[in-house]
C-alpha cells in the first residue's frame, strides 16, 4: 500500500509538472514571431505542436514509472545510519538524511529534511525541509540552499556567505541553561547509550560518578553493617525470591504511589516511602557486592571468608568489568538495580517475626492437693485470697496462715493484662496497617468534601474503630489491636486523646511514630499520652459476628 501511494504521488506530480510545461509551450507558440499570419493556419500548427510534446511526456512518465528505483545508488528513499558517520555526496539524492551517533555531511540533494544526533552537520547541497543538529554543530556552507529552518540543540550555527536559508536560524546552548557542555553528553550518548552499557572507556565522568557511588556504598557497609549483614544472609538463603520481591516491589509501586498521591493525607507518605525505597535499595545494592566479591573468594577456593570492605571491592570489581560490555552491561545494571530493591524489601518482611518472636504460652499449674504437708487447695483465679474462714489457712500465700508452705500460687495466662500476655506489634506491622487505614480515610476524606474536613474524618475514624473494636480495619487485616496498659477497655475520651497524639506525631514530620522503631515497650509518642500499647493477637478481632 504505501508503495502505491508514492507511485501514485510521484504520477501525480510528473503529470502536475507536465501539464506546467505544456501550457508554457501553448503559451509560448502563440507569441512566436515567426507564427502563421493565416488565423486558420495558426492552431492547427499549436494543436500538432502541443499533442507531439504530450505523446513525449507521457512516453516519459510511464518510463520513470516501470523504471525500478536502484536502493543504493544516486537516489534513495532515506539514509539512515547509526553508529557511524555518513556523507550523501554531489549529485546523489535522497528523501531523508538521518545520521544517529556520528557525524553528517550533505554534498548531493535531500528533498526531506536532514538531521545528526549525537554528532556535527555539514550542508553544501541543498535541503528541502528543516535541518537539525542534537548535541552538534551545523556548519551550512557556501551556495547551500536550505528550503526550511536551520536547528542546532547544544551546539553552535555557522552559516556562511552566499548560503540561502529560507527559514530561521536558531542555536540552542546547553551552557545558557546551566545544563553540562555538549561534549561530554555526546560522548555518553555514542560511548554509553547508543551501546547500552552504563560505563565506556571513552567517557571519563561516568567513572566519577562510579566512584562516588563506590565511596557511598563502602560508607554505608561501614556505618550499617548489621543491616547489610541481615540482607547479604537472606541472599543467601533465598536468591531467587529476592529478584522477583524487587521485580513485585518495582511493578506495585506507581499504583501505590497513585492510590497515595490522589489521597489528601496519604500525600505526606509518599516522600517518606520513596525515601525509604532508595536508602533500601542501596544497602541492598551493598550486600549484593558483598554477596558477589565472597562468591568470587568460593569459586577461587580459598577458605578464609573475605572482610566486608574485601567482598564490597572485590564485588564491586567484577561489576565494573560487566558494565563496559556493550549490551550485558545494561541487562546487568537493570537485574542490579532490581536485586538490590528486593533484598531490602525481603530482609524486612522477614525481621518483622524475629523483631518480636512470639511469646511462649503458659502452661497451666496443676491444683495442688490437700494433703497434710501442703494444706487445703489453692483457690481458683476468681476465688478471694482474703477469705480463709471456710478453707483455713493456705499454703503458700503470706500472711494468711503462720504455718503456711513456700509454695507460690499461679496465676493462669487468662488473668493476666492482654498488654502482658501478647507480644507488642512492630514498626513495620503497624506501619502496614496505617497505610491500609490511610488508603480508606483518603478515599472517605475525598468523598466528603476534601482537606477541611478530612482531619475530622481521620479523627472519627481511627478514634471510633479504637473504641468500638480496639482497632481498625488495617489492624484487623495484620491481627494488631489497641490496648491499655491498665487493662481497663479503650474508651472514647481515651481514643479522642490517642488519636490527637497521633495528629500531633504527623506534625513534627512523622517523628512520633518513627519512635516506635527503637523504643523498647514498642510505643510511639500517641501511645505514651494515652497509656496504650499495640499487641499482636494470634488470631484477628472480626468487625461483624453474626
Amino acid at each position: 500500500m504505501k508503495i502505491a501511494l508514492h507511485q501514485n504521488l510521484r504520477r501525480w506530480a510528473l503529470a502536475g509538472l507536465c501539464g506546467l510545461w505544456l501550457t508554457g509551450l501553448t503559451l509560448s507558440a502563440q507569441e512566436k514571431p515567426d507564427a502563421p499570419k493565416n488565423a486558420a493556419a495558426a492552431p492547427a500548427a499549436v494543436e500538432a505542436e502541443v499533442t507531439e510534446a504530450t505523446t513525449n511526456a507521457t512516453t516519459a512518465v510511464e518510463a520513470r514509472l516501470k523504471t525500478p528505483r536502484p536502493k543504493g545508488g544516486r537516489h534513495n528513499d532515506a539514509m539512515v545510519i547509526i553508529g557511524n558517520s555518513a556523507e550523501l555526496k554531489a549529485g546523489e539524492t535522497t528523501e531523508a538524511f538521518v545520521v544517529i551517533g556520528g557525524s553528517g555531511i550533505v554534498r548531493g540533494k535531500v528533498t526531506d529534511a536532514a538531521v545528526v544526533v549525537g554528532g556535527d552537520l555539514e550542508i553544501t547541497g541543498e535541503v528541502g525541509d528543516a535541518v537539525v543538529a542534537v548535541m552538534g554543530n551545523v556548519k551550512i556552507g557556501t551556495n547551500a540552499i536550505i528550503h526550511g529552518d536551520v536547528v542546532s540543540v547544544g551546539g553552535k550555527v555557522d552559516v556562511a556567505e552566499g548560503a540561502t536559508v529560507e527559514g530561521h536560524t536558531q542555536a540552542v546552548d546547553f551552557g545558557a541553561l546551566g545544563l553540562p557542555h555538549v561534549e561530554p553528553l555526546r560522548k555518553w550518548f555514542v560511548h554509553c547509550a547508543l551501546k547500552l552499557r552504563p560505563l565506556a572507556p571513552q567517557v571519563g565522568w561516568v567513572w566519577v560518578v562510579a566512584a562516588v557511588f563506590f565511596l557511598l556504598y563502602l560508607l554505608v557497609a561501614v556505618l550499617l553493617p548489621k543491616p547489610v549483614q541481615a540482607c547479604v544472609a537472606e541472599l543467601t538463603r533465598r536468591p531467587v525470591t529476592t529478584f522477583f520481591m524487587g521485580l513485585l516491589t518495582k511493578l506495585l509501586l506507581p499504583i501505590v504511589l497513585l492510590i497515595l498521591t490522589v489521597t489528601v493525607i496519604g500525600m505526606v507518605v509518599v516522600p517518606f516511602v520513596v525515601a525509604a525505597l532508595f536508602f533500601g535499595a542501596i544497602i541492598g545494592k551493598v550486600a549484593l557486592l558483598e554477596y558477589f566479591g565472597d562468591a568470587v573468594r568460593r569459586a577461587t577456593g580459598a577458605v578464609e571468608p573475605f572482610k566486608p570492605a574485601i567482598a564490597l571491592l572485590v564485588g564491586a570489581l567484577l561489576l565494573t568489568v560487566l558494565y563496559v560490555i556493550p549490551v550485558l552491561g545494561l541487562i546487568v545494571f537493570a537485574v542490579m538495580a532490581l536485586w538490590g530493591l528486593g533484598v531490602a524489601v525481603t530482609t524486612a518482611f522477614g525481621s518483622l517475626k524475629r523483631e518480636s518472636p512470639e511469646k511462649p504460652t503458659p502452661l497451666p499449674s496443676p491444683a495442688l492437693p490437700a494433703t497434710e504437708t501442703t494444706g487445703p487447695a489453692l483457690p481458683s483465679a476468681t476465688s478471694d485470697w482474703s477469705d480463709t474462714s471456710a478453707a483455713g489457712p493456705v499454703a503458700g500465700v503470706p500472711g494468711v496462715g503462720p504455718s503456711a508452705a513456700a509454695v507460690p500460687p499461679t496465676v493462669p495466662a487468662t488473668a493476666l493484662p492482654e498488654a502482658l500476655a501478647y507480644p507488642r506489634a512492630t514498626f513495620w506491622e503497624r506501619m502496614g496497617a496505617a497505610f491500609l487505614d490511610v488508603v480508606i480515610v483518603g478515599i472517605l476524606g475525598e468523598i466528603v468534601g476534601g482537606p477541611p474536613l478530612s482531619f475530622l474524618v481521620a479523627l472519627a475514624y481511627f478514634a471510633g474503630m479504637w473504641a468500638w473494636k480496639g482497632t481498625t480495619v488495617g489492624g484487623v487485616v495484620l491481627g494488631l489491636k489497641v490496648v491499655r496498659l491498665d487493662g481497663q477497655p479503650v474508651t472514647f475520651p481515651v481514643a479522642l486523646v490517642r488519636g490527637l497524639g497521633a495528629a500531633f506525631s504527623v506534625i513534627v514530620l512523622f517523628l512520633g511514630f518513627l519512635w516506635i522503631a527503637w523504643d523498647p515497650d514498642k510505643q510511639g509518642w500517641h501511645d505514651r499520652i494515652a497509656g496504650t500499647v499495640v499487641i499482636r493477637l494470634p488470631r484477628g478481632t472480626p468487625l461483624v459476628m453474626l
